[in-house]
């Protein structure tokens, strides 16, 4: 669970970036520049990391307060 909280949190702050930099989105919200700037094998390490956590959590199909109280 950590490794999936980790690998989408860094990930959604470093895809924010180059989406901020459309023009439309730009002029509606200003630039974001991002505080984290990892390696590109870091990335892929990190995102396909949450890949299996994900894939890990959804095969499971165990309650987790932490994750399922969020929906309801």
């Amino acid at each position: 669970m950590l490794l999936l909280v980790i690998g989408v949190g860094l990930n959604l702050l470093q895809l924010a970036e180059p989406i901020s930099e459309i023009p439309p989105v730009a002029q509606r919200g200003g630039a974001f520049d991002s505080p984290i700037h990892l390696p590109i094998w870091l990335n892929l390490a990190l995102g396909g990391g949450a890949v299996l956590a994900s894939m890990e959590r959804a095969l499971r199909l165990r309650y987790s307060s932490l994750l399922d109280a969020a929906g309801h």
